[in-house]
């Protein structure tokens, strides 16, 4: 069964703000890391709550658990978002090369 063009440009465009959802997360997740890295304490500071130690390209610093929950998330989350859009790419390409109707060339 082929998928109408309105239907098959709809999944298109939604595959696409997915890609793009995702990698925004994750060049977001990359300023908070070096935000972190200009702005954190190099050491841990019980009494402000920065105990959690992260490595940001070989420099230390130390925040709090809200910010590594926060940081956490954004990463997390981006992640998923850009893998799920993949998958459905994959998923799309599979579908519509099915139902192209037009044979594979097996020739090499």
């Amino acid at each position: 069964m082929k998928m109408s063009w309105k239907i098959e440009k709809v999944f298109s465009a939604v595959i696409t703000t997915c890609c793009v959802v995702g990698l925004a997360g994750l060049i977001w997740t990359s300023s908070i890391w070096f935000s972190y890295q200009r702005n954190l304490p190099k050491r841990a500071d019980p009494v402000n709550g920065n105990t959690y130690p992260l490595n940001v390209h070989g420099i230390v610093v130390y925040q709090t658990l809200e910010q590594r929950n926060e940081l956490d998330e954004i990463q997390y989350s981006s992640i998923v978002v850009f893998v799920v859009a993949a998958l459905m790419a994959v998923i799309h390409k599979k579908r519509k090369d099915r139902t192209d109707g037009s044979v594979p060339n097996l020739r090499r």
